[in-house]
């Protein structure tokens, strides 16, 4: 008897081994974050959703090399051809708090990115590949480097290149790209609106104006950050994050400046209108426009920052900060909300930043929202000055008055 019900025991635990094995299988080709979540399956990601809302049915991946060989493409390719590619064999090699690297055998990498965006990148950085993407709903092709989709649910979202390539829409509706060597497609989504200040900024992605975005994110009781670089020769650091600062460190192996976009949750910034920024320690002067960051990314006389708050209740992030850096290799950005921080030097002719906005004209820019201050309220009308004649022992004790009272209410 008991050597019948060790054999059956043998019998059930051989029987549940494979599958508790195949579930650790499944377990791990499969990512579920604060806000993206996807399955990889052998050949493609799949299932790719953003806050819950699917923004992608699948994406494969090809070097075009092989593509060419197996399908019988030509140099000329027709990128309708190229939506037909198997997609190599890839899977899940790294995971962090906020983003899971998937590896392909076609040598280029995928990065998902678990922040507000959902930002999915394909990375073609050592050879040249096709990237298939199957999508619900509807798809246009904004310009050669950009198509902008929405899908069933209403969400939206843009898959552009950054870099040598373009991408196209299929007769079928899915999405199609030739992604060159040393190049990217990034997938941006909306899972609520998409504003026009957003267009300018994925404008400045393809264009390689603009080089990394970067997300200071809460999860839970932490906060996390997250970087997507849209280049292999730049590099963020995200040093320190409190409530009410943000310092990091932005590397690049070119001289030539750029924007960093970033994007920080209302745990650490209360309100956007008192974000200050500071460049190596020299406060960056205000700007007003899209094209006045470009002007400072472009090796202005100084750096410029711009501030705009989110109107979507669904993004991660209630503060959007673009700081355009005037040159590089290695500089530090500090981002505070205390207007009384005083870590920072004022540069000379700061004072000029809204003359010098409002000769522009978007003359350098066809971008009709680039003009628009409205996209990015100017800091400097906070900062007031009370010194003059007349400023005597009673308005010296009303100050100090105000200023006790400020510091009281900042430590409730």
């Amino acid at each position: 008897m008991k050597r019948t019900v060790a054999m059956l025991a043998m019998l059930v635990v051989s029987a549940i081994a494979p599958v508790t094995a195949l579930a650790g299988t499944a377990d791990q080709q499969a990512y579920a974050g604060s806000h993206v979540a996807f399955d990889a399956g052998s050949n493609a990601v799949v299932d790719y959703r953003v806050d819950g809302e699917q923004t992608i049915d699948s994406v494969r991946v090809q070097s075009q090399s092989a593509a060419d060989s197996s399908l019988g493409l030509g140099g000329s390719v027709d990128l309708d051809a190229a939506a037909n590619i198997v997609g190599a064999a890839l899977s899940i090699d790294a995971r962090t708090d906020a983003s899971a690297s998937i590896a392909t055998e076609s040598g280029a990498s995928i990065e998902a990115h678990d922040n507000g965006h959902g930002s999915l990148v394909v990375a073609a950085d050592d050879s040249a590949q096709y990237v298939a993407l199957n999508v619900s709903g509807d798809a246009e092709r904004a310009d050669e480097k950009r198509v902008v989709y929405e899908t069933d649910g209403g969400a939206k979202a843009t898959a552009m290149v950054v870099g040598e390539g373009n991408v196209s829409v299929t007769d079928s509706g899915n999405l199609t790209a030739a992604v060159e060597e040393d190049s990217r497609l990034v997938v941006r989504s909306y899972t609520g609106s998409r504003t026009d200040a957003d267009e300018s900024e994925e404008r400045m992605v393809v264009n390689e104006t603009a080089a990394a975005s970067v997300y200071v994110m809460q999860q839970g009781d932490a906060t996390v950050t997250d970087t997507v670089t849209y280049g292999r020769n730049t590099t963020v650091a995200v040093e320190e994050r409190a409530e009410g600062r943000v310092n990091m460190t932005v590397s690049r192996t070119a001289h030539e400046g750029r924007v960093v976009i970033a994007q920080v949750s209302n745990q650490t910034f209360e309100s956007a209108e008192d974000v200050q920024v500071a460049v190596d320690g020299e406060a960056a002067a205000s700007a007003s426009s899209y094209a006045e960051l470009r002007r400072a990314a472009a090796g202005g006389d100084t750096s410029k920052y711009m501030v705009r708050q989110s109107g979507d209740a669904s993004a991660s992030a209630d503060a959007t900060v673009l700081v355009g850096v005037n040159h590089f290799s290695t500089r530090t950005v500090t981002m505070t909300d205390d207007a009384d921080d005083d870590t920072t030097d004022t540069p000379a002719g700061t004072d000029s930043t809204a003359a010098d906005d409002s000769s522009d004209g978007g003359a350098d820019d066809a971008d009709a929202d680039d003009g628009d201050a409205s996209d990015g309220e100017s800091d400097d009308a906070a900062t007031t000055s009370g010194d003059g004649p007349g400023f005597g022992g009673a308005a010296a004790l009303l100050a100090l008055t105000a200023v006790a009272g400020l510091a009281v209410a900042r430590r409730r």
